[in-house]
């Protein structure tokens, strides 16, 4: 569960029309995810993974101790996770 332990596929190649438009629909609900994160936390995130800064590297651009990277990944995974699910199952 901690936000190392998950590492994005980045080369994903769609094999046809079908599969580029689930993906695009994929990558829509993820960045649609990412807008109700807090400011803070959207950036560690973006930063961590879709950049591949290290913690240090994060502390360092955000002003903050490693210690809050962890923290703020952590709880951004957590919340990114209730977001998903309530999209996916909206009841």
């Amino acid at each position: 569960r901690t936000a190392r332990g998950y590492t994005p596929p980045r080369d994903v190649e769609p094999h046809g029309p079908a599969d580029l438009a689930v993906l695009s629909e994929e990558h829509r609900e993820v960045i649609a995810a990412l807008d109700q994160l807090a400011p803070r936390q959207r950036e560690v995130l973006v930063l961590r993974y879709w950049s591949g800064l290290s913690e240090a590297e994060i502390a360092e651009a955000c002003g903050i101790s490693r210690g809050a990277v962890k923290s703020t990944a952590s709880r951004a995974i957590d919340a990114l996770e209730t977001i998903m699910t309530r999209t996916e199952d909206p009841r």
